[in-house]
């Protein structure tokens, strides 16, 4: 009887075996998405215990009070985590600046756990370690879904392009998302501009390419046939419009937060903000809801009636900021270049004659 169980074992041992290698090469990993999924956390949490450090997080509870919440327990999911999605800034999250424009992708499977904030919400950060001195707003512009490609450029006959590998081997790590199917691009010979020449039966032009360098007015989850070139030779690829892309558009800091007698702070929300995405403090993306708009926004997550672009801070023909709502000495400081623009065309007005 014992080697009859000790056979049945070793025949269970085989087949475990047999149907990892099956599954491996199927390009299914058995036990690593068994181990995957275990290590995944989860976006939506009920108990205030359970947040991270270095999250943030947006409290949402109809009808609730965050205080009661944390008094008593709220007995529902009532914590959402700001999501990251593929950045091409990774180590630079809190940088103003790097080598290329700043891009986030979302996959459409993905984008509908980017929490929304609006009024009565409460935009919360969490740390074990310290109380951060500012508050990063890094606001992102919203061009709805496109294939996995950002920031192309173009040149002086409105030809666009990708810089595919001018400094090194990881170049297109800054234009392309590497987890949507246009990874395959990074399989091409390198060579200084790829360029898109169609998508589908869309010229990629100034009128179809967003300001991030994305192909605009893509149908989501929509193949499309994309006409790239090699140089002079062409070279088609089927790529997915399942990519929600953001781009870098505004940057402001703010200090204002309250501690909450419990493990996380509540981030003011300061009241310039217009309708948007928003990366806070480096670690996740929110989207912001304004009371005007709150009536129109259809709740998912993508809306294309409300503008979620609309610029915060304005500039002359000359990109000299001529109003920005988060610099608290900026009114002061234009009154002053106002007098003195004044005085300056006083004395030009005022002319010596001979009596």
């Amino acid at each position: 009887m014992g080697k009859k169980w000790f056979l049945i074992a070793i025949a269970l041992v085989v087949l475990l075996a047999a149907g990892a290698v099956a599954t491996k090469f199927m390009g299914i990993d058995l036990f690593a998405t068994v181990s995957g999924e275990a290590e995944k956390q989860p976006n939506t949490i009920s108990a205030v215990n359970d947040l991270k450090s270095g999250k943030a997080y947006v409290w949402h509870h109809e009808g609730g009070d965050v205080e009661e919440d944390l008094r008593k327990g709220a007995g529902e999911n009532v914590f959402f985590t700001c999501i990251t999605g593929d950045i091409n800034f990774k180590g630079e999250e809190l940088g103003e600046e790097i080598e290329y424009p700043r891009s986030i992708w979302i996959d459409s499977d993905t984008d509908d756990q980017i929490p929304t904030v609006v009024s009565g919400d409460k935009l919360i950060y969490v740390s074990s370690t310290e109380v951060p001195q500012e508050i990063v707003f890094e606001r992102f512009a919203d061009y709805g879904y496109s294939i996995g490609i950002s920031n192309m450029e173009a040149d002086l006959g409105g030809h666009y392009y990708l810089t595919f590998a001018d400094v090194d081997e990881d170049d297109y790590k800054y234009f392309i998302d590497m987890n949507s199917d246009a990874s395959q691009l990074a399989e091409l010979t390198a060579i200084t501009r790829l360029y898109l020449d169609k998508v589908g039966d869309i010229k990629v032009d100034e009128e179809s390419v967003s300001d991030g360098g994305t192909v605009l007015s893509l149908t989501k989850d929509k193949v499309y046939t994309c006409e790239f070139y090699t140089g002079t030779y062409y070279q088609d690829f089927n790529l997915t419009a399942n990519i929600h892309c953001f781009g870098s558009m505004e940057r402001f800091v703010s200090y204002d937060y309250e501690f909450m007698h419990s493990n996380f702070i509540v981030i003011d929300i300061p009241e310039y903000l217009k309708s948007g995405y928003y990366f806070i403090n480096g670690v996740g993306l929110f989207r912001y809801v304004t009371d005007e708009d709150a009536a129109a926004y259809n709740g998912k997550a993508y809306d294309e009636s409300i503008d979620w672009n609309d610029p915060i801070i304005l500039y002359d023909e000359d990109g000299v900021v001529r109003y920005d709502p988060s610099d608290p000495d900026f009114e002061e400081t234009k009154r002053q270049q106002e007098i003195e623009e004044n005085s300056d065309k006083g004395d030009e007005d005022f002319e010596i004659t001979d009596e």
